[in-house]
């Protein structure tokens, strides 16, 4: 009689032991997944996440002196004094494309550097020529959609010449000639001025409006367009849209 009663017994304790066994084994293993997978797996994934980030960002942002071709001494120190040390995306896949006189097609968005991307190319291949230019020679033609646009590149553009040359005065150095500086022909002024001024001075770098970089030109037919080194349309697609 005793052992008959002590085996049905365990056989339910077993019973229970193991129909509980599963919830109790899911439980743990759910548990154990969990804590395991998710913080430590999310770790090493950012880990090597964050790593190769910083990388990245660094070889985006080349220094100026690194890119090839190689900017001028004179360039590079403009570039510095104006408070640069690398270059933008942008402007480490234009810049060498058009010192080698490559067609160029960007698209960016605001802040990315995008005006220096091709005044410092512009100055550059100005300052290589073996011939300077002449009074009445322009050796780049910006074109602006709006007249706030144009005044905008102008005053990078004034800021980038004066800079240059300042450095090869600084230098003492024997360039292949002075860049006058840019001429800026927009809507909103006097035409009959803006034709004296630009035959007074003379034009090396014209950024303007569409319009009225047409009118002047027929104007003043004594300025040479044949030398232009570098032809920029900026905002390409606001220029196609006012059939330009």
């Amino acid at each position: 009689m005793p052992t008959p009663s002590k085996q049905p017994a365990p056989k339910p304790t077993k019973r229970k032991a193991s129909t509980a066994s599963p919830t109790a084994v899911e439980k743990p293993k759910k548990r154990k997944l969990a804590p395991a997978a998710s913080p430590a797996a999310s770790a090493k994934a950012a880990a090597p996440s964050a790593a190769p980030r910083p990388a990245a960002a660094s070889q985006q942002a080349p220094p100026f002196s690194s890119l090839v071709p190689a900017l001028s001494a004179a360039t590079l120190e403009a570039i510095a004094r104006m408070g640069f040390a690398r270059a933008t995306p942008v402007q480490a896949a234009t810049i060498p494309r058009l010192l080698r006189h490559q067609d160029v097609a960007v698209q960016a968005c605001t802040g990315s550097g995008k005006t220096l991307a091709f005044l410092v190319p512009l100055y550059e291949l100005l300052v290589r020529r073996e011939t300077p230019l002449r009074k009445m020679q322009a050796g780049a033609l910006i074109i602006e959609p709006t007249r706030e646009l144009a005044s905008q590149v102008h005053s990078v553009a004034l800021l980038v010449g004066a800079t240059h040359a300042q450095v090869a005065a600084d230098a003492d150095a024997e360039s292949s000639g002075a860049i006058l500086p840019p001429v800026l022909l927009v809507g909103g002024t006097d035409l009959t001025e803006s034709v004296a001024a630009l035959r007074s001075s003379g034009a090396h770098v014209l950024i303007g409006t569409p319009g009225r970089v047409e009118d002047v030109l027929n104007r003043v037919p004594e300025l040479s367009m044949r030398e232009l080194e570098l032809l920029v349309l900026d905002e390409a697609d606001r220029l196609l849209d006012m059939g330009t």
